[in-house]
């Protein structure tokens, strides 16, 4: 991709956003103007019972998952309040549909489903070994405990994938912790042999010369 490209890219980006927020604005905005009339007894919920759940506010995400998480946060709490489609200003589908548009675009999500397919932990500690964060972009290679254990393993340290390996553990957390534990142990082992070598006295020798 050209720079001009790029830039092109993050403009494209920065004016979905943009709308999204707009639209945001308004759903609450009407929503708050809907329960300002005089409700009915028999009226269920208000955007007073809403606020109460302490929603997060959105402008803007520099992950599509971000995005995705808060969607998620604010339809949690909808439901908490028993809020139906009836009472919105347009239904939640319809909003989601729209803010997935603008915040979580296709192409993006493809990029960073091809950063997960080409992970490895390299030199990165275990839990900064960013595998539960991608894989979330590529939900049908690791949809089952099999299917997490093999391609964790299959990204970490050579060092690591032959002891985790003969573990045979059933579940992906059983997995981690378990390397979270060897590597604190390898660590360990290092620090030892490199304060040995500090402490040992070096050895030099000597080379008898030649003679004539």
């Amino acid at each position: 991709m050209t720079q001009q490209n790029f830039l092109k890219y993050m403009q494209m980006l920065e004016e979905r956003q943009r709308v999204t927020l707009e639209q945001q604005n308004k759903f609450f905005q009407e929503l708050l103007q809907q329960n300002r009339v005089e409700r009915p007894e028999n009226q269920g919920v208000t955007l007073f019972d809403f606020q109460n759940t302490k929603p997060i506010s959105f402008a803007y995400a520099p992950e599509p998952m971000d995005a995705e998480d808060w969607l998620m946060d604010t339809e949690r709490k909808l439901n908490t309040v028993g809020c139906n489609d009836l009472e919105k200003v347009f239904t939640w589908e319809e909003f989601k549909r729209k803010f997935r548009e603008s915040n979580v675009p296709e192409s993006i999500v493809e990029l960073k489903r091809r950063e997960f397919e080409s992970l490895e932990q390299k030199d990165k500690a275990i839990l900064t070994y960013v595998f539960s964060k991608l894989s979330r972009y590529a939900v049908e290679e690791v949809n089952t405990e099999d299917k997490k254990k093999k391609r964790f393993l299959r990204g970490l340290s050579p060092q690591f994938k032959v002891q985790l390996r003969m573990m045979r553990a059933t579940e992906f957390q059983e997995l981690v912790d378990a390397a979270i534990t060897l590597e604190d142990d390898f660590k360990q082992l290092q620090d030892e042999k490199r304060k040995k070598a500090k402490f040992e006295p070096k050895k030099f020798t000597t080379t008898s010369p030649i003679p004539a």
